[in-house]
């Protein structure tokens, strides 16, 4: 039994694993559209931009996703075989907690093992092709959307005024439509006509304006007695507007969060040897300004007031010194901060797999729900205090070490204390009896 056990326990949690992940992904990909949608409708992008944006933003949702699904999955599996007496069954047989658990996180190790990959190799390259593309969508000017009796302005060059609209397609349908021409600085060109067409390419990136029984009139202001009116019963206006179209871009340059492990701490060490540098630098110049003026006789042959010169520029030079020394070491700091984040968002893995198993014998039958919301708010704790500690790292008030560990501590320690609870006397805690402390406690008062 002792054999077939642990793998019974963990064949548990691939199905809660799995749903787990599922419905934390779909309200990740929720709430990113919902904060999207509007932009993208603004812009007229194609579902194929949509999916592929949605894609590429996938990479941080699975870093995130995957320790809180462990940790759900966790409180799930346990409640489940605590709801049918199987964690009692098991108790009886001889078997305690501390035997089932290695198996559990020899899983978990695996997984995080896993995620530090995914977060060192997928992760950098989705979020720098990721941030390509929000700045492409950002530069993409919006598709053509006439209202009738407004003024039209969005093309350069070009104002429209409409009396009626109506879209079908990709091209709108106008009435009484009236174009102010300015593409020519001397000349003032304004186009009238009963109907009109407007439509626009993305293969070209032309918007073809096809009007219908209309006139022409145009002035040289440089030969203002000149004077063209031409009626027409069609005529074709093109516009090259690439600008509407979504033009991809490349750039080498990546953020902190674009960049492996590697080229993380290769960026540290680059900015610890500029320390190096500007500090044998600033010796240098300390000891040529103490050689100039205490261990020679130059004082004594110079006016007061270039000394006091000398020294004020000395201290420019100190201080502008520190400034870029300090610069360097709030860089150091960041990106440590994000190397620490690779290893110790993945170890949290390991660190829910101790606190799961307790917290879902205390969820018993409340289900999924319990479950679910257990792990989301042991997950918001977590996240709070990760973000907490980042701050604080950034802010160079403790080190990038304890500001990305210092969570997993905290949760590991809780997840212990649970535990050693659980083992030696799970009948007896449980939150009706932190209830139970609480209000007797207030009574007391």
């Amino acid at each position: 039994m002792i054999k077939i056990l642990p793998k019974y326990i963990v064949k548990e949690h691939i199905g809660p694993f799995i749903f787990a992940l599922l419905v934390i992904n779909s309200i990740f990909i929720l709430n990113l559209l919902f904060r999207e949608l509007g932009k993208f409708l603004s812009k007229g992008l194609s579902i194929g931009i949509i999916l592929e944006f949605i894609f590429l933003n996938m990479a941080w949702m699975i870093a995130l996703s995957v320790p809180c699904a462990v940790l759900t999955a966790t409180i799930m599996a346990f409640g489940r075989l605590s709801a049918e007496n199987e964690i009692t069954a098991i108790k009886a047989g001889g078997i305690s907690l501390y035997q089932i658990l290695p198996s559990l996180l020899a899983v978990s190790l695996c997984i995080a093992g896993a995620l530090v990959w995914f977060n060192n190799e997928v992760l950098p390259d989705f979020n720098h092709r990721a941030k390509l593309l929000i700045l492409d969508i950002a530069r993409k000017k919006p598709m053509i959307n006439l209202e009738a009796g407004v003024i039209y302005t969005d093309i350069p060059n070009y104002n429209i005024l409409v009396e009626a609209v109506a879209e079908k397609d990709s091209t709108s349908y106008v009435e009484n439509i009236t174009i102010d021409d300015q593409t020519t600085s001397n000349v003032i060109k304004t186009i009238r006509a009963k109907t009109g067409e407007i439509h626009f390419s993305g293969q070209t990136g032309l918007i073809e304006i096809t009007l219908f029984d209309g006139e022409l009139q145009e002035v040289n202001i440089d030969y203002a007695e000149t004077f063209k009116k031409v009626k027409f019963t069609k005529h074709i206006i093109k516009i090259p507007m690439t600008e509407m179209l979504l033009m991809r871009s490349q750039s080498e340059y990546r953020g902190d969060r674009e960049k492996s492990a590697a080229a993380l701490m290769e960026g540290v060490n680059k900015n610890r040897q500029r320390i190096l540098e500007r500090r044998q630098k600033l010796n240098d110049k300390v000891n040529q300004q103490l050689a100039k003026y205490i261990y020679s006789n130059s004082m004594e042959n110079k006016p007061f007031y270039m000394i006091i010169q000398d020294h004020e520029r000395l201290n420019r030079q100190i201080k502008t010194e520190i400034n870029l020394i300090n610069s360097y070491k709030k860089s150091i700091d960041r990106d440590l901060v994000e190397v620490h984040k690779k290893y110790s968002i993945p170890a949290v893995c390991v660190v829910f797999v101790l606190l799961g198993p307790p917290l879902g014998i205390m969820a018993r039958k409340r289900g999924w729900a319990a479950a679910t919301g257990l792990s989301m708010g042991f997950f918001i704790l977590y996240w709070a205090f990760l973000i907490g500690g980042e701050s604080l790292a950034d802010r160079q008030k403790i080190s990038p070490f304890w500001g990305m560990w210092t969570p997993n501590i905290l949760v590991g320690g809780c997840g212990i204390f649970l535990i050693l609870r659980t083992v030696h006397d799970s009948a007896t805690f449980g939150w009706p009896h932190i209830f139970n402390f609480l209000r007797n406690k207030d009574l007391n008062k």
